[in-house]
């Protein structure tokens, strides 16, 4: 028996991830050229699957890209569906359809790591309108007072409810030029509510989550929620009933110990109602090199069947 099956049977090592798309356009291609796709949304609609998705171009700018696939595994690029001029950051996309609209929320940000949710909508996902930043840092000293973004978003009992990740302050480095430095920097999670999609409301109670999550997705899972992150060590996760009190966080899909994903996951995403999770996978320690992958999320504890 070979040292990566032995890994794998007892769940140190996850299954292999079945690659989907690499970034090979320029507008994918990121500086190095080797190729930087990620943050994939997926709906299933009349039996087409639908994929937002972030790819980071060779000017090293990131923008929002659409593809089409009748079953899931082989797409159809469809080009970029959402840039902005002059801004540096332009990713993290979800989705969600209320009344015949989508409603587009990622995470942007003018120049550097600053960032914000933004909302753009459409009539039919393809076309879309930017209607401008709709959440933004918390004021000085709170626990989200320097950026938030990465968002994702439910509707509900007609009211909107998005999960973010926030932060106060980066850890010093390269890229903590001209913002509020910690050495215990980390980030959480909050949420936010609103009746329209354009006007939010945060939870008194923020940050909901801590344990160092971003690039959340949240998913109904029965009768509560199933919260997943990403991580260096792959796609983490955590249950919620009410979608505020989160409970058992856990290490759900570890990397496979191939080179694909080496390095974790990137801004884990779940198809609701699938099993299907869908991920950056990166083989770099930088988490500039990703290729949108999926997995089959385990049932049982960690899995989408847990409940």
């Amino acid at each position: 028996m070979t040292a990566l099956l032995l890994l794998w049977l007892v769940g140190l090592l996850g299954p292999e991830p079945e690659s989907l798309l690499v970034g090979e356009r320029e507008s994918e291609k990121a500086p190095h050229g080797l190729g930087n796709v990620y943050a994939p949304d997926v709906l299933l609609e009349d039996g087409l699957y639908r994929m937002w998705y972030g790819g980071q171009g060779r000017d090293g700018h990131d923008r929002i890209h659409y593809a089409e696939s009748k079953d899931g595994r082989a797409w159809e690029r469809r080009g970029v569906a959402i840039d902005v001029e002059g801004e540096n950051h332009v990713n993290d996309p979800s989705v969600v359809k209320v009344d015949g609209t989508y409603y587009l929320y990622y995470t942007r940000a003018v120049g550097g790591v600053v960032d914000e949710i933004a909302l753009a909508t459409s009539p039919d996902g393809l076309r879309w309108e930017k209607r401008g930043v709709v959440l933004g840092p918390g004021k000085p000293g709170e626990w989200d007072s320097l950026l938030v973004g990465r968002p994702s978003v439910l509707h509900e009992g007609g009211q909107f409810r998005i999960w973010y990740d926030g932060r106060k302050d980066l850890p010093p480095g390269p890229l903590a030029q001209g913002v509020p430095t910690s050495r215990d920097s980390h980030r959480a999670v909050g949420l936010a509510t609103s009746k329209d999609g354009l006007n939010w409301t945060k939870h008194a109670g923020n940050p909901v989550f801590e344990e160092d999550a971003g690039g959340v997705d949240v998913e109904r899972s029965g009768d509560g929620y199933l919260m997943v992150y990403e991580s260096g060590e792959g796609t983490r996760a955590a249950n919620s009933r009410d979608g505020i009190a989160w409970r058992a966080p856990r290490l759900a899909v570890p990397r496979s110990g191939g080179k694909l994903d080496a390095a974790g996951h990137v801004t884990p995403a779940l198809l609701a109602g699938s099993g299907w999770l869908y991920f950056g996978a990166a083989p770099a320690s930088t988490w500039n090199q990703n290729t949108i992958a999926r997995v089959k999320l385990p049932p049982g504890p960690g899995g989408d069947r847990d409940r």
